[in-house]
């Protein structure tokens, strides 16, 4: 995040960008809305298309010299149980919706909280906090993207949730107001905090997300924030592993492997998991009608739950 400035500028323009769009030409903003969404999350997917080896990454480097490298059978146990994690999670799905759907949005609402949180202090130079840590930032982050996707607009994202699990959907609007109250309270805190702490980018950031989030089309603000925020930033940290993982002195620098050089051994690790992935969201894209918006979901729903284990395992190693 230090290193390499565009992972701030990136994101934050593209989301200023959209912002201003929707201040200035909000139906237009609505008719875009539905192919940023989809053009967002075919952008995030590669950010999860290498979890198979980050155990590996976290712990190249080896004290004694040379590398560790994951063998057949190892990568092999490790993908079953990745597998396996993401096919509970999808029949829990399929037997519970409502209850699974739950889950799932709890569980991203931390996932995108933390994320901003490990971001935010390894950008500053901070020790990355433990989970408790920097709990203000992790709270009103999860609750802007969460919370607004589901309160800020509910006439656009109510049909899609009701469609998934009525009971769900009629709770959601139930305690639309409070719950409207505790992400603006969340906020205020983080903002506090922030600012007493002279983190002024954050601070700018955060407010950013919330005026998008609030102002722009549900559909719209999370697919940019997740094609162009949380996985760019989160492609960062690859990066980064990738850069230890590919060995000391590699092309002559010091200090370690070039960006560049980091930059091809994570395309390379992840372009056939990304491939297969896009192809997955391709085909359930081309078969809506059949599939609908249950499977498209589920499918989601299932791999956030193993990668989300994969990043709380990369944040505690950090951490520590």
């Amino acid at each position: 995040m230090r290193a390499l400035p565009w992972l701030t500028w990136v994101p934050v323009s593209a989301m200023a960008s959209l912002l201003l769009l929707a201040v200035a030409a909000p139906a237009q903003t609505s008719s875009v809305a539905l192919p940023l969404a989809v053009v967002g999350a075919a952008l995030g997917i590669p950010h999860g298309a290498v979890d198979h080896l980050v155990p590996w990454w976290w712990g190249a480097v080896d004290p004694r010299g040379g590398s560790r490298r994951p063998t057949t059978a190892r990568l092999a146990l490790f993908a079953g149980a990745y597998a396996a994690v993401a096919a509970l999670a999808l029949a829990a799905f399929l037997i519970a919706p409502t209850a699974a759907l739950l889950a799932f949005l709890v569980l991203s609402a931390v996932h995108f909280g933390r994320g901003e949180v490990v971001a935010c202090a390894e950008r500053a130079g901070r020790r990355v906090p433990n989970s408790r840590g920097d709990w203000p930032l992790a709270l009103a982050h999860g609750g802007v993207v969460v919370g607004l996707l589901l309160w800020a607009r509910p006439s656009d994202t109510g049909p899609l949730l009701r469609g998934l699990s009525p009971r769900l959907a009629d709770t959601t609007l139930a305690i639309r107001v409070p719950a409207l109250w505790l992400v603006v309270v969340a906020v205020t805190v983080a903002l506090v905090v922030l600012l007493r702490g002279r983190r002024r980018l954050e601070a700018v950031e955060l407010t950013l997300l919330a005026a998008t989030f609030t102002l722009a089309p549900p559909l719209a603000a999370f697919g940019v924030y997740f094609g162009l925020w949380h996985s760019l930033r989160h492609t960062g940290r690859l990066l980064d592993l990738a850069r230890g993982a590919a060995g000391p002195g590699r092309c002559g620098e010091r200090e370690g492997p070039a960006w560049s050089t980091a930059g091809r051994v994570l395309a390379r690790a992840a372009a056939v998991p990304a491939a297969v992935a896009l192809l997955a969201v391709l085909a359930l894209w081309w078969a809506r009608d059949l599939a609908g918006l249950q499977a498209e979901v589920g499918v989601l729903l299932a791999l956030t739950f193993p990668h989300a284990a994969v990043v709380w395992g990369l944040d505690r190693r950090r951490s520590a």
